[in-house]
């Protein structure tokens, strides 16, 4: 089954491994944005999304990660 993926971290650096494992992995419609404050104009957070089968890898690796479902916990 295809489920969708939404998550959230301050880490680039988890997120571009997580993106590039979606990738590899066989993920569709994989996109991440970035997310600034609209007053200072500095980085807040990315949002990772992505589509894939329940049994994917890069699904089950973000439980290593400092990845949230939602932006306001992080």
């Amino acid at each position: 089954m295809k489920v969708s993926v939404d998550v959230y971290t301050k880490n680039l650096d988890a997120a571009l491994s997580a993106f590039k494992l979606a990738i590899e992995s066989g993920a569709v419609s994989v996109r991440l944005n970035s997310s600034e404050d609209y007053d200072t104009k500095k980085f807040e957070y990315v949002n990772l999304m992505f589509e894939a089968d329940h049994t994917s890898v890069a699904i089950a690796k973000l439980d290593d990660g400092p990845f949230e479902r939602d932006s306001s916990d992080l």
